[in-house]
This record gives C-alpha cells, sequence and structure tokens, in this order.
C-alpha cells in the first residue's frame, strides 16, 4: 500500500512548484467531521512475499532493533475523545488485523481507491513484519476495546516503492512520481476511521500520536498526499498543522475536469529547523 492514486494522470513530469498556502486568519473553527471517510491515498498492490523480504535493509542492525522497540513499545492512551470516551494508539498486532481490515475496507468503499477486502487484509498482515520501515498504528477506544481507526507510516524510500527498492513495494512511489516526498522524511498514509466512531476528534488523536512517534524516532518533519477534491481530510490535515508545499492537477479529460482534481503535498514540521535522522 504504497503509493497515492497511481491512477491520477497528471499534466507534466516536472518537479512541481513549491507554494505554501496562505491562511485567513479569519477562519471560522472547523467543526466536527461528518460521516465521511479520511483517506489520504489509495491501496497499492504488494507482493506475496513478506515486507521484511522485499524492502531493502537502511541504517545498521543496532538502530534497526532500536526503532523496532520504539514502534513496539509505543502505546498513548487516554486521549479525550467528543462526547465522552477516550483513545489509545498503539502498533498494530495480529489480533486488530480482522478489525483493522472492516475499518479500512470500510473507509475506502464507494471510492476511487476501493479494494478487495482480502487484498486490504493481505496488506495489514504484511504490515505485522514490516518494521522498522514500516508502521500500522491502530486507534482503540478504551471503553468498548474496539479498534475504531488505523493509520500507517513509513520511514525510508524503500518502504515506499521508491528507486532503491527496484519498485518492489508499489508502482508510484510515495504519491505521484512527479510529486514525490524526500526519501529520508517519514510518510503518513491509508488513515481510516470507523463509520460509528467519526466526528469525535479518533482521526485528530491518532495523527498526534503519530507525531509523538515520529519524534521518538529521531523524525523531524511528516509529510503526506491527499486529493484536493476531500475537503474533509485536507481541512483535518490542516487543523493538526500541516501545510501545502506542492500541488499537481490532474489533466484535463476532454470537458471533463472538474475544479480541485489532483492531489497536494503536504508537510508538517515536528522540530523546528530539525532534521531527520530515523536511521543515522
Amino acid at each position: 500500500m504504497s503509493s497515492i492514486m497511481s491512477s491520477v494522470i497528471v499534466a507534466t513530469k516536472t518537479a512541481p512548484t513549491i507554494r505554501r498556502p496562505v491562511l485567513s486568519s479569519g477562519t471560522a473553527p472547523r467543526p466536527s467531521l461528518p460521516s465521511h471517510r479520511i483517506v489520504t491515498r489509495r491501496i497499492e498492490r504488494v507482493p506475496s512475499a513478506s515486507s521484511s523480504s522485499v524492502v531493502a535493509s537502511v541504517g545498521t542492525a543496532e538502530r534497526r532493533e532500536e526503532l523496532k522497540g520504539i514502534q513496539t513499545g509505543f502505546r498513548r492512551g487516554g486521549m479525550p475523545l467528543k462526547g465522552g470516551g477516550t483513545l489509545a494508539a498503539r502498533l498494530m498486532e495480529g489480533s486488530d488485523v480482522k478489525s483493522a481490515t472492516e475499518v479500512m475496507t470500510e473507509s475506502f468503499r464507494g471510492s476511487p481507491d476501493e479494494r478487495p477486502r482480502a487484498r486490504v487484509a493481505k496488506y495489514l498482515v504484511d504490515q505485522l513484519d514490516s518494521g522498522p520501515d514500516e508502521a500500522c498504528l491502530v486507534g482503540v477506544d478504551e471503553t468498548s476495546d474496539e479498534v475504531v481507526a488505523v493509520v500507517t507510516l513509513s520511514f525510508s524510500q524503500a518502504a515506499r516503492g521508491g528507486a532503491d527498492a527496484a519498485g518492489s513495494r508499489g508502482v508510484a512511489g510515495s504519491g505521484a512520481k512527479s510529486l514525490p516526498s524526500p526519501a529520508d522524511a517519514p510518510y503518513l498514509c491509508n488513515m481510516a476511521v470507523r463509520e460509528s466512531a467519526r466526528g469525535r476528534g479518533v482521526a485528530k488523536a491518532l495523527l498526534g500520536a503519530c507525531d509523538e512517534l515520529v519524534r521518538e524516532m529521531g523524525g523531524a518533519d511528516m509529510w503526506l498526499h491527499v486529493r484536493l477534491s476531500d475537503p474533509i481530510a485536507t481541512g483535518l490535515y490542516r487543523g493538526a498543522g500541516y501545510l501545502v508545499e506542492a500541488t499537481e492537477e490532474k489533466k484535463a479529460m476532454m470537458f471533463f475536469k472538474q475544479e480541485g482534481d489532483g492531489i497536494a503535498l503536504m508537510r508538517k514540521e515536528l522540530v523546528p529547523g530539525g532534521s531527520n535522522s530515523i536511521f543515522a
């Protein structure tokens, strides 16, 4: 599940112009999220081999073991939700795969990114053995002990199907080929929230947990791609501190291009002036 929307047809292959948005200080507070999927990118085909067998190793053996320990031991609980209750975030376990598959399949259903349930389940099973290059976190409602959200983080270009991975993990790498995220930067994708849990701040809480994990691992910023046609997801990320670094419009097909088609590359600075040193 390594790239956003490889089906997006782009108008150019040249590097995009970096543009930061100008945010109005008079913007009204963003309302609670309605029943709407929060999807940052599409599910991509993954090989039948386990993730660890196809991702080229990055960093020393000692550092990789240290990072695995950080990911395995990561847990943030007691995050308050709207309407009562709290959320906990932790690394996905084998017993979570069934519920996480339900959440992700439900979130992508009816969108251009919809994939068969079996394919989603296979992707998540592979994630169990993908550390430390990738980490799949689940959000758990601490009242019901139910998995209500899932998100994936990747920490190397190899994990995202980049040039140093020989294309083993995906088709288009981290987003459209002409709009990539930095090779050494943490990258967030496949954020999904269970329909019955939306509007309670689950996605916002899980994003905050992702920030904490990345900082613990030595990351200084976070990147993601989002559809320009999805104002709910875009608003979520803006509200969480992400800024648009570049945009790429979808190539018009005859007269059917709609306003807002395309993707945006977004970045959140976690350590002011810092640099990513996850595998250093």
